[in-house]
């Protein structure tokens, strides 16, 4: 059963669920689809005649009408006492984890934003540096 959802942010459709897979196509921000199918953090739309890989977080997920796109997740914080782990690898599977391999580029790409960018970046918005010390552990008789 095919789920509707929107196109946030446009782009190619990729053939495969891969960011160097050709592109089948592509779409426009604020287009309606359909996911048919999903692997890993990718989904396949099919929106009229184009059927292609997007990354989900390209995907706004309709959520019935409701406007509020979280009420339609559930947390499974209810009652009292829950605490709730979420992560940013749902809609993996094992499989999914045996046939991953780290990004070499893309750690690269990070470890390369210096602390002179970064302070380029804080000066371009006329940011501060503000010194916070350190919380110090509470002693016995005042936790």
């Amino acid at each position: 059963m095919a789920a509707p959802a929107h196109v946030r942010i446009a782009g190619p459709l990729q053939a495969q669920p891969a960011a160097k897979a050709p592109a089948t196509g592509a779409v426009k921000a604020g287009a309606s689809v359909d996911i048919v199918a999903r692997k890993g953090f990718w989904a396949k739309v099919a929106g009229g005649a184009q059927t292609g890989w997007l990354k989900l977080n390209r995907l706004s997920l309709d959520s019935g009408g409701s406007g509020n796109e979280i009420a339609a997740l559930a947390s499974g914080r209810t009652g009292s006492n829950n605490v709730v782990s979420a992560s940013g690898g749902r809609g993996l599977d094992a499989a999914d984890f045996v046939r991953a391999t780290p990004d070499a580029a893309a750690v690269s790409a990070l470890s390369a934003a210096s602390e002179a960018a970064a302070e380029k970046f804080a000066r371009s918005g006329r940011l501060q540096t503000r010194h916070v010390a350190y919380i110090r552990e509470a002693g016995p008789g005042q936790r």
